[in-house]
């Protein structure tokens, strides 16, 4: 990273410019190819570091410029979402080259790694955590013990997609037929199946107990749960998870990375203090946890 930093100095004097800030992207990539851990836990913090105050964006990653309904980019630095921010940072831990960190965010993103609409880890609880145990372990109830709950709902594929509206056509051009487009996304939500999930999750009222705290690993995925939270009037069905960051820890202390909606942007939040903010009576009722599987991880791969 110091050798980066000293050639892009070298640029910006050369060039007689005053000032130049490398891209969050080049920063990324350069930090991940030339990582001394080989542990994709230890890797998170640093490859996350560049992206702090990037801005957020709901849903700014589609398929591509072949996408038949979202032709947002594959991947992007400039901006994020909580997921997509959580995707690429851990695409960019379990992997050394550009290539090989497209094909992990791919397999993140959809399942098998099929690059389509349909097949997109839409839904957390139902789609995202179960289909990345590849690269995930469920540490939840090894964190909570006996205080851990679980949050039921039946996640209805079917009506999210006919609640659909033409602005879910992201990228898509003024030739092409919209209203045909959607009446083909509202065809094909029809034949997919209502999940039930049952997401283990750490209660709120656990986190007055100093150990809760320390059971959680730098790195791990967490989820905020809102159990069976009713926004179906909005998106045509209930949800068990809204927010996704990263817990790291710094000089002792646990915080949350995350793209953050309230702030606009990817911050550092303490972990007691965002959870803090949600009492009794709010829908948010704890955190799910995701711990990174870690592998044989060689550089230049």
């Amino acid at each position: 990273m110091k050798r980066y930093l000293s050639f892009v100095l070298l640029l910006s004097l050369l060039s007689g410019c005053s000032v130049f800030k490398p891209q969050p992207r080049n920063i990324f990539m350069e930090e991940m190819t030339t990582s001394p851990s080989y542990k994709i836990s230890e890797r998170i913090i640093p490859l996350s570091e560049p992206l702090l105050g990037l801005p957020y964006v709901d849903g700014g990653l589609g398929e591509g410029s072949n996408g038949q309904f979202d032709r947002d980019p594959l991947s992007r630095f400039d901006l994020f979402d909580c997921t997509t921010f959580v995707e690429t940072v851990l695409a960019g831990a379990m992997s050394y080259s550009p290539s090989e960190f497209e094909r992990n965010l791919i397999k993140l993103r959809y399942q098998h790694g099929n690059v389509d609409f349909i097949t997109r880890n839409h839904f957390t609880s139902a789609d995202w955590i179960p289909n990345n145990q590849w690269a995930l372990r469920d540490i939840t109830q090894d964190i909570a013990l006996d205080h851990t709950a679980f949050a039921e709902t039946l996640i209805d594929k079917p009506a999210w997609y006919q609640a659909m509206q033409q602005d879910r056509l992201q990228g898509v051009p003024d030739s092409i037929d919209k209203t045909a487009q959607l009446k083909a996304l509202h065809e094909a939500g029809k034949s997919l199946p209502k999940i039930y999930v049952r997401t283990p999750y750490v209660p709120l009222t656990a986190l007055n107990q100093p150990e809760v705290l320390d059971r959680i690993p730098s790195g791990s995925v967490i989820s905020m749960v809102r159990p069976n939270y009713d926004v179906s009037q909005w998106i045509g069905t209930h949800l068990n998870i809204t927010h996704q960051a990263f817990a790291i820890r710094k000089q002792g202390k646990l915080f949350l990375r995350h793209a953050s909606l309230r702030y606009k942007k990817v911050v550092d939040e303490g972990f007691v203090e965002y959870f803090s903010q949600y009492d009794e009576t709010s829908t948010l009722k704890g955190f799910n946890v995701q711990q990174p599987i870690e592998r044989a991880l060689v550089a230049g791969h």
